[in-house]
């Protein structure tokens, strides 16, 4: 295992239990979030943005223990052109791969750490199955945050190129269709397969058009979202790269249904006086009572203690949207599990 692999699996916070586990630590913690890119690329001077992040904790109050586990940290990781958040206390030091880039940076120091964009990427992440289909098979890859890996290849049956002289040229492509049909099938078979045992619930599917298509007549489109995007055909060169960029933004338009689909909920709750609760105090004390479901915060207006709200929420065992723009005073609502007497 080299040094980044060691690092990654000791240190990144992998889903919303270690976020809890975080937050439930003694501080103070320091936060930062900040773009990590690659050499090569245009500013891509990592100790300069870790110094001006550096001086900002220092500035902030960090202790010395706190920045060496920080400094250790950004030295270790692998620089991947991406945004990363990075938190510590006087013990050791986590982080986390940001997929949304738009997330504003960050240099915080508290009680609680400033986990919000953490929570926004983990609550809702799962796999992405990523397909390149042509009529004789299809790759097969899973996309796992932001790390595209091939994870085995279809193999149909194969088309006569040519019909034999004096051969009915539409039976040819009667049968010729049958076989493309069956290969679609096939395809559609092992990649459910694929998708179920990885939890996944989206499926991008590229390469021909035709097939594609046919390979989503033959999904279950109720339990996943298949969609079809242009980034090349199979064998076709730098395939790897346009295929992890194509699953991310379909992964992140996934996501923001989701979301959109959550907050619409959050609204008729709200406007039926019933299930929904809107304002920090209001929110804060239904949480204390255990009785919200859903917490969601507006990362743009929330209150300073929003970490602190979203900790508790999730210690009474409920889920927390984050989202930009919710409209709702104090940027904090929830839906109730049951209504106050």
């Amino acid at each position: 295992m080299t040094k980044i692999e060691r690092v990654r699996a000791a240190n990144e916070l992998a889903g919303v239990a270690e976020v809890l586990a975080r937050y439930q630590r003694s501080g103070p913690h320091a936060t930062v979030i900040m773009e990590f890119p690659a050499p090569g690329q245009a500013g891509a001077d990592r100790a300069v943005r870790w110094h001006v992040r550096r001086s900002e904790l220092i500035d902030a109050g960090a202790s010395d223990a706190t920045l060496g586990h920080l400094d250790a940290l950004v030295d270790a990781l692998e620089p991947r052109s991406d945004t990363v958040l990075l938190t510590a206390d006087d013990t050791d030091a986590t982080f986390c791969w940001l997929i949304d880039h738009s997330v504003d940076h960050l240099a915080h120091v508290g009680p609680c750490p400033a986990l919000l964009a953490a929570l926004a990427e983990l609550s809702d992440r799962t796999p992405v199955i990523v397909a390149v289909v042509d009529h004789l098979g299809a790759d097969l890859f899973e996309l796992d945050h932001l790390d595209l890996t091939e994870i085995g290849s279809v193999k149909g049956d194969q088309v006569q190129t040519h019909r034999h002289t004096g051969g009915d040229q539409a039976g040819y492509q009667r049968r010729s269709e049958a076989v493309y049909e069956r290969n679609a099938d096939t395809i559609a078979r092992q990649i459910t397969e694929h998708a179920v045992h990885a939890a996944a619930r989206l499926v991008v599917l590229t390469g021909d058009d035709r097939e594609a298509a046919a390979v989503t007549d033959h999904m279950d489109t109720h339990r996943f979202t298949v969609v079809a995007v242009q980034a090349g055909a199979r064998r076709y060169p730098h395939l790897a790269e346009r295929l992890c960029r194509a699953a991310i933004e379909q992964s992140l338009a996934d996501r923001s249904s989701s979301r959109s689909i959550a907050v619409a909920h959050l609204r008729e709750e709200l406007g039926r006086h019933a299930l929904g609760v809107e304002g920090r105090d209001a929110t804060a004390t239904a949480i204390a009572e255990g009785r919200v479901a859903t917490m969601f915060v507006d990362r743009t207006t929330a209150p300073d203690d929003a970490d602190t709200l979203a900790r508790d929420t999730l210690l009474h065992r409920g889920n927390v949207v984050v989202v930009d723009d919710l409209g709702v005073t104090d940027g904090v609502a929830g839906v109730l599990r049951y209504a106050s007497h």
